[in-house]
């Protein structure tokens, strides 16, 4: 099978993540793979580095004609059955004109995985795309169920719900900690979003434990400068450590005692929750959204309301003081993620779909 991916984002990030660790497993089921992006450096750059040289179009979404006469133009050099899998609807409108300006039409499949958490629009064009869409993936039940609350009209039987996987580096070894702290870890954007604000707050009422925090992540100015200045307000400065972007994920992992993921809306899924769970480590995270899909409240994490400092701390306080705890919570972690979130399992779902997609009637 000849597998496609249009990559548009200029940035890295767990979209991006999600379409790498797949074309390495399709390769190694000996698939043939190939990804195009729209030439930025820090998307081309870790596909390159694992193997993956990136063709280069403007990706540009409905209005842009050029891309899909170009991608047809590759498409019919190949052979079938050929599907060509985006990851945002704005690439399903050049996955879809160039499926239909092929030689061969039927070669090709579309296939879209919805990363968010958004309504269907309701516009004749968006309505007619998802019609012409062959298979649609969403990463958890409420990014589905928040598709279809804007009433698109199209084949509900195509639309499948495939949880997220990630492929760890296997169980690594957990480091000590040096000081005797307790140590909490975010991992992703700094934005309003993401809750981050929440944590700093509960990190202030959290002032009478030994608890250390590490925000890993990038944000605008305009975002992260005024959470330094609540921490140095709040006279927490030196237990919130902010280490921007880091390369070894695992490493900062490897060195946490919780994971926290306080978003304030609801994510669809969330990579970071399961680089957590492989390895062991307990989860605070907002009970909206794909983690409601993910963690059992109070067995592998604790589920707290969405925006509710109070309510963080005291789930914070809960692990930090009871190390039994926070190690039976580990444990079970680590067996959700074996039992539903193996790579394996994720794998033979997407590729069932990709052959579904050749034998469903049009």
């Amino acid at each position: 099978m000849n597998i496609v991916h249009l990559v548009s984002n200029k940035v890295w990030g767990g979209g991006e993540r999600y379409v790498l660790d797949l074309c390495l497993r399709c390769a190694e089921a000996g698939h043939s793979v190939a990804v195009i992006t729209r030439g930025s450096r820090d998307v081309d750059e870790p596909f390159a580095a694992a193997g993956f040289t990136p063709g280069h179009l403007p990706l540009r979404g409905a209005l842009d004609f050029f891309s899909p006469i170009v991608l047809a133009r590759v498409l019919n050099r190949m052979s079938a059955p050929i599907v060509i899998h985006v990851h945002n609807f704005k690439d399903a409108y050049t996955a879809v004109r160039a499926r239909d300006l092929m030689a061969r039409r039927a070669d090709a499949r579309v296939v879209v995985t919805r990363h968010l958490v958004k309504a269907a629009k309701d516009s004749s064009m968006a309505r007619q795309l998802y019609r012409s869409v062959d298979e649609m993936i969403f990463v958890s039940e409420a990014a589905r169920q928040a598709f279809l609350s804007g009433h698109p009209s199209c084949d509900e039987t195509k639309l499948h719900v495939v949880h997220n996987s990630i492929i760890p580096p296997g169980r690594l070894d957990r480091l000590p900690s040096e000081d005797g702290k307790v140590r909490l870890l975010y991992i992703g954007r700094i934005s309003p979003e993401k809750g981050v604000d929440v944590l700093v707050d509960a990190m202030a009422k959290l002032s009478d434990l030994p608890v250390h925090l590490t925000v890993a992540g990038v944000g605008r100015g305009k975002d992260v400068l005024p959470l330094m200045r609540e921490c140095r307000n709040s006279r927490i400065d030196d237990r919130v450590e902010w280490v921007g972007h880091i390369g070894d994920v695992y490493g900062a992992i490897a060195k946490a005692d919780i994971g926290i993921l306080p978003t304030r809306v609801p994510e669809a899924f969330g990579l970071s929750a399961l680089e957590f769970i492989s390895q062991g480590v307990p989860v605070v995270a907002s009970a909206s959204g794909g983690p409601l899909e993910i963690f059992t409240d109070g067995t592998d994490g604790f589920l707290v309301e969405p925006g509710n400092a109070a309510a963080l701390a005291h789930a914070i306080r809960r692990l930090v003081t009871d190390a039994p705890l926070r190690d039976r919570m580990g444990r079970a972690a680590c067996e959700t993620f074996a039992a539903r979130f193996g790579y394996e399992q994720f794998f033979k779902k997407i590729t069932d779909i990709y052959e579904g997609a050749f034998t469903r009637k049009h």
